[in-house]
């Protein structure tokens, strides 16, 4: 499951709440800046790494529009 690092923690709230507001979604926060992702069904490793980066770079950029400076790097664990 990819793990996302935040460049400031205080958008944790936020990016779990929109994460979670899809039913297929699980998010958990696992360190100060760190959210672990993983989306349900029938993905390989490499569909699902691709679902949840797509999914947080469309919020990253929902962020970057209204002017917020998030920075989001997403680890692939295999």
């Amino acid at each position: 499951m990819p793990v996302l690092r935040v460049s400031d923690p205080a958008y944790l709230p936020e990016l779990l709440e929109e994460l979670t507001a899809r039913p297929d979604c699980l998010a958990e926060v696992v360190g100060p800046n760190r959210v672990e992702v993983s989306v349900l069904g029938s993905y390989n490793t490499d569909a699902l790494e691709l679902e949840v980066e797509l999914r947080v770079r469309a919020w990253q950029n929902a962020q970057l529009a209204r002017g917020l400076d998030v920075g989001i790097d997403v680890e692939h664990r295999h």
